[in-house]
């Protein structure tokens, strides 16, 4: 059994790879195609090669992000359901919101998933109610409340700093200087959602493969992930225009030095929460918030602030759905692994 869930797990990875890609990709060239720093299909193109790039730096780096997630002991076929339930979860929810056109965290949705699925294990007994207690249930609930906080308020004061930088430039040597450094920005922010694509995908199939199967050779887990990385690519290929045209069109209105600013903001929180501070920061929040603070810091209003609001209740919305529907899944399903 453990083995057939396993490979349930493997398939249900490939087409929520994709669906991440495709989901994610938008936080990073939405602004620059609509300021015209880069064509809908020089943008999609070089986002797929960043993420896939993103994704492959896994393999030598590791697991920064996820590696102070410890699942608690339980048995494999618990295990392996857990993780089954959180795919689907995440999946059915990604494709929801990507088809309402909404910019939500995937990784939060994982792991308030994963958290759920293991309190499913707790209540039926099935794991050390200690262990689960001890589980970083904080961790995605602060980084939900900072990062956006943070990331607006970057946006917003970095405006500031390059106003007072470009007041005696000529508006035209502004604008086209903005957008090179947007360009560079969208292939830097796609390498690290692809960064924080490849780790998530590491990590689910490592629980997956040392629950099913602990001997396993690594070769098998390397080739499903490389797998996964290029359904990661596919799905960046396509744009993600649906959540792109909220962000660029609905959410805010943005000149070519404020798209700057939020690419410049947005990539680098993500570069370094990634790698040098180990969080598990969403490209979604960080992105939508940077857009948001560089684009209400002008003298007329471009924030719609509307849309706004209900992106931010879709956020609120993402580990509590995520989290409950995953648990209620696993407990379903205990009659086939407790």
């Amino acid at each position: 059994m453990e083995i057939a869930l396993l490979v349930l797990v493997c398939l249900c990875l490939v087409p929520t790879a994709f669906l991440n890609g495709l989901h994610d990709v938008s936080n990073a060239i939405a602004v620059p195609v609509r300021t015209r720093a880069l064509s809908a299909t020089a943008a999609a193109r070089l986002a797929a090669a960043a993420h896939v790039l993103g994704a492959l730096t896994v393999l030598p780096l590791g697991l920064s992000v996820f590696a102070w997630f410890d699942m608690p002991d339980a048995e494999a076929g618990g295990i392996l359901t857990v993780l089954l339930m959180a795919l689907v979860t995440v999946f059915g929810w990604n494709l929801y919101t990507y088809l309402r056109g909404m910019p939500t965290s995937s990784t939060h949705g994982m792991l308030a998933a994963l958290l759920g699925g293991i309190f499913a294990l707790s209540a039926l007994g099935l794991t050390d109610g200690d262990d689960t207690r001890a589980l970083p249930w904080a961790a995605p609930a602060l980084t939900l409340l900072i990062s956006p906080l943070v990331a607006f308020g970057a946006a917003y004061v970095l405006v500031f700093l390059c106003a007072r930088l470009a007041r005696t430039a000529d508006p035209d040597t502004v604008n086209e200087r903005s957008r090179v450094i947007q360009a560079a920005t969208a292939g830097v922010t796609s390498f690290g959602i692809g960064l924080q694509q490849g780790q998530r995908l590491m990590f689910l199939l490592m629980l997956a493969f040392a629950a099913a199967v602990p001997d396993h050779p690594h070769t098998w887990s390397t080739a499903v992930f490389l797998v996964c990385v290029v359904a990661v690519g596919a799905g960046a290929l396509t744009g993600g225009w649906r959540i792109g045209h909220f962000l660029g069109h609905r959410l805010v209105v943005l000149d070519p030095m404020r798209g700057m600013v939020a690419g410049v903001t947005t990539s680098g929180l993500l570069l370094f929460g990634s790698l040098a501070w180990a969080l598990p920061l969403s490209t979604s929040l960080t992105a939508g918030s940077a857009i948001a603070g560089a684009g209400s810091n002008q003298r007329f209003a471009t924030v719609f602030w509307s849309p706004a609001l209900k992106m931010v209740r879709f956020w609120i919305a993402t580990p509590v759905v995520t989290g409950v529907t995953s648990c209620l899944l696993v407990l379903a399903l205990s009659p086939l692994y407790s």
